[in-house]
Parts: structure tokens; sequence; C-alpha cells
């Protein structure tokens, strides 16, 4: 383990010590004053706490907590560092698509960020919008970007010359390609949502450079 990820381990430590001793504000049924309080909370548990109390929670990953808000928004909550990076991957403003759940807003410190609420989508219902077999698309989304996985040696698939004209398609590759997504994400149905027309790729913030520095 090198430095840099002992150092990480040791302020994640130090942020769950200090959450006891950071006071929270008072709970609030307004959005932007919950938001801003999350923002200026100095610490990961102390800003998850307050959430919990203000927000309704929804689910929760290895780096992000996700909270549906009155205004039938989420919000990603980072609860480590690499959910900050994640966060502010996913916000980047240059990261554009008709595929890719639009960012409402985000803390300035990348606490947190807000997108649409979207429903989840199951193969079925991605083969149908599309026309193209989840396990195909997953399969050719990884030879595609085999380079950002370092996944040099995999086979083409019989369905990449076909798929890979579609427009779906090359919308999602240029995102990957241009941001360094991990495929492996990307091929993931539980990394997809929809909003009735189409699929909307909902999780676009594993990158490589923050798979090699927090995952590997």
């Amino acid at each position: 383990m090198n430095i840099d990820k002992i150092l990480k381990m040791a302020s994640e430590f130090e942020s769950l010590a200090a959450t006891e001793k950071e006071e929270l504000p008072e709970n609030s049924k307004d959005l932007k004053t919950v938001l801003k309080n999350i923002q200026n909370l100095k610490t990961f548990n102390a800003r998850k706490k307050y959430a919990e109390k203000n927000l309704k929670h929804l689910s929760s990953g290895s780096s992000r907590i996700v909270y549906l808000t009155p205004k039938d928004t989420i919000i990603k909550l980072a609860k480590n560092e690499r959910g900050l990076a994640q966060n502010k991957v996913e916000s980047n403003p240059k990261v554009k698509s008709k595929y890719l759940n639009k960012i409402l807003d985000k803390a300035s410190n990348y606490s947190w960020i807000q997108t649409y609420y979207l429903n989840k989508i199951t193969e079925k219902q991605f083969k149908k919008m599309i026309d193209i077999d989840f396990d195909d698309f997953g399969d050719c989304i990884k030879y595609a970007l085999r380079k950002v996985s370092s996944d040099k040696d995999i086979d083409k698939p019989d369905s990449f010359d076909e798929i890979s004209k579609t427009d779906f398609f090359k919308d999602i590759e240029k995102i990957g390609k241009k941001n360094d997504l991990m495929p492996g994400d990307l091929a993931r149905i539980s990394s997809w949502l929809t909003n009735k027309e189409y699929p909307i790729l909902g999780d676009a913030g594993l990158t490589r450079k923050i798979f090699e520095e927090f995952y590997e």
C-alpha cells in the first residue's frame, strides 16, 4: 500500500473520530437550506448524519449515498474521498449527452451533487428502447474501451460492427473515451436508468484514475 492511500485512510479515520465533536445545524424543510448546511459541515459522517435527518434515504454504495428530495430529485452524498472524486467527475459541465442524467446543482466542495430522479431500467426495457441486447452492449462497450481498462487482449464481439454504428453506442463510447470511464460500470444494468423514452446512464463517476487511486 502506497503512502497516498495510507494518508487517505488516516484522513477518513480522523473524520470518523471528529464527527461527535461537530455540532449539526437545525433540521430544515427547505431543500436549499439543507444542502447549504451539508456543504458547510466538515466531516463525512456529520454530513451523513444530517442528511439522514432531513432527506429520504434511497440507497448506499461504497462511495456515495443516494437521497430523495421533496422536489423529486436525488442527492448523491459523498461518504468518503472516493465519493468526492466521483461527484467531481459527474458534475463536469463539459461532459454532456442526452444519455447522461443531467446534473442540476452541486456543492462547491463536491460533498453532494443533485440530479433528476429516474426509474431503474431492466434489460428487457433496455432492448425494447434501443433495439440492442444489453449483454451484447456490455460486451461491445468493454471492447471499445479496452484501453481504459487495460484489457487489451479482449476478443472483438461478433455484434460489434453492427452495434458500434448506432448513435446510442457512439455517444456512450465517446463519453467513455473522453473521460476514461471504466467499462465494467457501463456494462452493468444497475448503472442505468430510464426517462421512459431511452436509457440514461445514472452512474458515470468511476474513471480509470479514480479506480487506480482508490480501488486497486
